[in-house]
């Protein structure tokens, strides 16, 4: 009795020896297929940071206020970008208490402390975990790998980056208000919430 192969079959059949053929890890493949499938995607889930990172090209390196653009950058990737991500922490300064998100997104952050000496073979590992190794993100998109404070991920956070991350500037307290009102308790509480309020700014010297 003759077996049919249908047309699905043998589509499979076909990706399947392209895929063995192709030389590449599993990721740049699935990069690949989301490219295509979506011209331009984007890269962090914040539209401004994208557009410097397309005209920069290749990796993203930051400079300036790490820690705090940090926290906003794994929030937009988990809740905007609905991934997970590889955080490689050189500095033992990351703390997942910062990251405003339900306690539920934190596991999709996976958190390795290597040091300078070993940077390059827990980059070399890293792949090999988040695609293979059992943990609570199977489900969901590698969206990338951060490495605070060193080179080598697709996001670079230290001290030299071409793209440096601040605050903007706090207004200061107006004409006429004196020093113990802008000491006292009402004063204070006034300028926390100016604070607050201020964005950050990025810039680029070859933007």
């Amino acid at each position: 009795m003759a077996t049919i192969t249908s047309s699905t079959e043998i589509l499979g059949g076909r990706l399947l020896r392209e895929i063995g053929a192709e030389e590449g890890s599993l990721e740049d493949l699935l990069r690949s297929l989301r490219q295509t499938s979506l011209p331009n995607p984007s890269k962090t889930g914040i539209q401004t940071l994208d557009t410097f990172w397309s005209h920069n090209g290749g990796k993203l390196s930051v400079t300036g206020r790490g820690l705090p653009f940090l926290y906003q950058l794994l929030t937009s990737l988990l809740l905007n970008l609905h991934g997970t991500v590889a955080l490689l922490d050189l500095t033992a300064r990351f703390s997942p208490s910062h990251v405003s998100v339900p306690s539920s997104e934190l596991q999709h952050i996976h958190v390795f402390q290597p040091t300078p000496s070993n940077l390059k073979v827990t980059l070399e590992s890293v792949e090999k975990y988040m695609l293979y190794s059992e943990h609570g993100s199977k489900g969901r998109e590698w969206v990338g790998t951060i490495v605070l404070g060193g080179n080598g991920g697709d996001i670079n956070i230290g001290w030299r980056g071409w793209l440096r991350v601040e605050k903007e500037e706090v207004t200061k307290f107006g004409d006429g208000v004196g020093v113990e009102e802008a000491w006292g308790e009402k004063g204070m509480r006034q300028r926390q919430e100016v604070v607050d309020k201020v964005g950050w700014r990025a810039e680029c010297e070859i933007w």
